[in-house]
């Protein structure tokens, strides 16, 4: 186990998921659901599968060796996610995108990493150590660095007058529903354990058994966000979309091959953090955080905001470095 790396591994997969709405800028004359069905199609079966075929010998032998319940449980959990995914989507039309964001997140985040330590009965264990507690510790400080840079989200809106649709206490509604049902993912993964398991019996790496279990789950996730995609499509009748072919669909396929790349450092960081690796979705989604936010600056999203609005996002960013730093000090400690 070497922590060190398992924490770089995290920090990529952050900066490669904060970064991989950047090329959706680049589609033009396109409705979103027409990207968003390319880039999930990309992203959420393609990439999946085939990684799922590269690393795991007998890929489909494995999978008909795994219960029935086990596939089911981590596909509806991805099938959740998805969802989740969806409602968050809803949750920006009425509070905006840094209110929602900040909700959403810090739910998966929290939900995500300590939910699966008390289910497995760990909660003391990792109490009961100074490595432990010091990596609980900085799980907590990245919930408080979402924390900050929300509330730098809320300040920017409200200097900018914006104007939401809708109620504003359904959207904090909304936006808590998402995040609970987004953090189904990591529930998705610690279900596809023996998906996990089984793949390694046959012959895969530990550091890439962990593909055929997002394959399983990302297939759920994709299954409803294609199938509101389709709706879309006809409600909007903008199924003409796909046969423009063009820059649109490389766009499309960057932002998913961005999205995806991020489990693939994510599986490598589980392997090399071991014990500690309820920590690696809290540290995941606060470097998530942090790029998503240094684009925005790259971009002057935060343009004609106050400096004191600033000031609170730069704290923001601050204090999930800081935790991503403690979490290295825990690896020393071991």
């Amino acid at each position: 186990m070497n922590i060190i790396i398992g924490l770089g591994l995290l920090i990529m997969g952050g900066l490669s998921a904060g970064s991989s709405y950047v090329p959706m800028k680049g589609v033009k004359g396109w409705a979103w659901e027409s990207l968003w069905a390319v880039q999930g199609i990309v992203a959420w079966v393609l990439l999946p599968l085939l990684l799922a075929l590269l690393a795991t010998p007998h890929l489909w032998e494995v999978l008909h060796s795994v219960s029935f319940s086990t596939l089911s449980s981590t596909w509806v959990l991805g099938f959740l996610w998805g969802l989740g995914g969806l409602a968050w989507g809803m949750a920006v039309r009425y509070i905006g995108l840094a209110l929602g964001f900040s909700i959403a997140t810090g739910f998966l985040s929290s939900l995500g990493t300590l939910v699966p330590i008390i289910i497995a009965g760990r909660l003391r264990e990792m109490v009961s150590t100074v490595p432990g507690r010091v990596t609980l510790v900085s799980v907590g400080i990245s919930l408080l660095g979402i924390v900050i840079c929300g509330r730098a989200g809320m300040m920017r809106d409200r200097e900018a007058g914006s104007a939401r649709e809708g109620n504003f206490m359904k959207g904090i509604v909304i936006a808590l529903v998402a995040g609970v049902l987004a953090a189904c993912f990591a529930f998705g993964i610690a279900a596809g354990e023996p998906i996990k398991q089984a793949a390694i019996a046959a012959g895969a790496t530990p550091m890439w058994a962990t593909s055929p279990v997002f394959f399983v789950e990302l297939l759920g996730g994709v299954t409803i966000n294609l199938l509101y995609c389709l709706v879309m499509n006809q409600r909007n009748r903008s199924f003409g979309d796909y046969k423009l072919v063009g820059g649109n669909y490389l766009y499309s396929a960057l932002v998913g091959t961005l999205w995806y790349a991020q489990f693939i450092f994510y599986g490598l960081a589980a392997f090399f953090m071991g014990p500690y690796s309820y920590a690696n979705w809290s540290i995941h989604m606060s470097f998530m955080v942090v790029a998503s936010n240094l684009w925005g600056y790259y971009y002057k999203e935060w343009k004609g905001a106050s400096a004191a609005t600033v000031r609170w996002n730069n704290v923001g960013i601050g204090v999930l470095v800081v935790a991503g730093i403690l979490m290295g000090l825990a690896g020393y400690l071991l």
